[in-house]
């Protein structure tokens, strides 16, 4: 092949790129959403911080703006008795396709991506988050309809060797343009303050 040949073949190895990249970037709203999550018997305690972290990594993992809004409570130790079934109130926006003419309202472009949950990705779910990662499934997940497309959360199950306790995958729209919001603001205790109360 000569040396013309081969830039013409590179040339179009990299337009079939960028046009396969711009059918799946899309245009798309950010869409609203406000809801309480009710945990129900956890076989742990989780302190309203770690409820917070959890929830945000979850979130933004699916695609959520980054300026949600998180607010557990019946998580401090006061609360004996609901100590494992705490509330966690959510307010967080997060893609939604549109087309045709209203593609004209289109405030970010978004990309289909299979998101894999599991301990470690993202980052505070562990290896004991079982039980609260299906519960979101049933809840949170199930709210905004997310397309939950495989899961292995079998949590009381013996721990498979060289495979991840629990994983969970969802087919998400991720933002792939800046929206301009700012950053959740960590809880007070994780800036050095006192932790939020529970009610």
């Amino acid at each position: 092949m000569t040396a013309l040949g081969s830039i013409a073949v590179l040339t179009l190895g990299a337009a079939i790129t960028t046009a396969t990249a711009a059918e799946m970037t899309q245009p798309a709203v950010w869409s609203p959403h406000a809801l309480i999550v009710d945990l129900q018997n956890l076989p742990k305690r989780y302190s309203c911080d770690d409820l917070w972290y959890k929830f945000r990594d979850v979130l933004l993992a699916i695609g959520a703006r980054p300026d949600m809004k998180i607010l557990p409570y019946r998580c401090d130790r006061r609360s004996d008795s609901l100590g494992n079934s705490p509330r966690v109130q959510l307010e967080f926006s997060i893609p939604s396709l549109v087309s045709g003419k209203n593609a004209r309202w289109a405030e970010i472009t978004a990309t289909p991506k299979t998101v894999r949950l599991e301990p470690g990705s993202p980052e505070h779910l562990d290896e004991s988050d079982c039980a609260l990662l299906n519960q979101m499934r049933q809840t949170l997940l199930r709210a905004i309809h997310a397309d939950v497309t495989g899961f292995r959360l079998a949590c009381q199950a013996p721990a498979i060797t060289r495979k991840p306790p629990f994983v969970l995958t969802v087919k998400a729209l991720l933002p792939t343009a800046p929206s301009g919001s700012a950053v959740a603001t960590a809880p007070s205790a994780a800036r050095g303050g006192a932790a939020g109360t529970g009610s």
